[in-house]
């Protein structure tokens, strides 16, 4: 019997707002990636764009990597319904860019 599979993604979340996950907010527009380094350069990107006329601190950005659960039929359905957050299994910050 095949297994499904779990997907590993990685997301650009700010720091202002610790507990909270971009996919729960819906004001942020998800971006999700499946390589680290794409997710990388898409965060210092941002956090170029947000430095300008800006307080450091409100520039704090954090990579994230998300694990899914396995993505059998009934998953896509929760995603469906439910949204991102129904899928996510784990998720950690894997690297915060903006401090000391």
């Amino acid at each position: 019997m095949a297994t499904a599979p779990t997907l590993i993604l990685y997301t650009v979340a700010g720091k202002s707002r610790p507990g909270e996950h971009c996919w729960d907010d819906p004001s942020v527009p998800p971006y999700f990636y499946e390589d680290r380094d794409m997710a990388k350069q898409a965060l210092l990107d941002l956090r170029t764009h947000l430095q300008a006329g800006r307080d450091p601190d409100d520039s704090l950005i954090c990579l994230e990597r998300i694990e899914t659960v396995p993505m059998t039929a009934a998953a896509i359905m929760a995603l469906l319904n439910d949204g991102f957050s129904a899928i996510v299994k784990d998720y950690a910050v894997i690297e915060t860019i903006g401090e000391d």
